[in-house]
């Protein structure tokens, strides 16, 4: 059955339970400063899977060698899916970048300090009361975030967005998705998201 990610339902109207950020509520969090380096790693973590359409999983398994630079110099996730169980390569926005830059020397391999599922599910209903908004956030959210506020609204091709989320409906048409034409568009992605800041 098909979702609709701006209605939040699927065609025979019944609500699928996922929640997204607007533009408005992402920039909300984005520029909150927060008394608390428990909260602003969480923030960071939910922004970068914003900014990258990742399941908290594929993000826990992150390590410095998925991070691969291409020859015009733009950084890629090089991974193995693991709700897909297929590789995937991710072209990262620059938001996504400054997020890796900033724990670069974290103490561990893996690229982000991540808690358990479950303290960053407590600490994101934290971060929405401090930032005043009136939603139960998870970080489930994250990944429609991504598809509606910063994909579809920026008018990035369901196509792309089906092939970095390794979807299996458009598997026909997104293997003939090259990463040029996908490098293309997440760079005017990124460049529309620094224009709007």
């Amino acid at each position: 059955m098909y979702i609709d990610y701006l209605s939040n339902s699927r065609t025979n109207g019944t609500n699928t339970g996922r929640e997204y950020l607007t533009a408005e509520e992402l920039a909300t969090i984005t520029q909150r400063e927060f008394d608390s380096s428990r909260l602003e790693k969480v923030r960071d973590l939910y922004l970068f899977a914003c900014y990258t359409g990742l399941v908290y999983q594929d993000i826990k398994n992150l390590q410095q060698y998925n991070v691969i630079t291409a020859k015009d110099g733009t950084r890629w996730l090089s991974i193995h899916r693991q709700m897909h169980d297929r590789p995937c390569q991710i072209p990262l926005l620059e938001n996504a970048c400054r997020i890796i830059d900033k724990y670069k020397d974290n103490g561990t391999e893996n690229i982000l300090p991540v808690p358990s599922i479950q303290k960053v599910n407590a600490y994101l209903k934290e971060i929405a009361s401090q930032c005043g908004l009136d939603r139960n956030l998870s970080f489930q959210s994250a990944r429609s975030t991504f598809a509606v506020t910063i994909g579809i609204a920026n008018k990035v091709s369901p196509v792309i967005i089906s092939k970095l989320f390794g979807f299996r409906d458009y598997a026909t048409r997104s293997s003939r998705v090259s990463d040029k034409q996908i490098s293309k568009e997440m760079l005017e992605l990124s460049n529309k998201l620094a224009a709007n800041k």
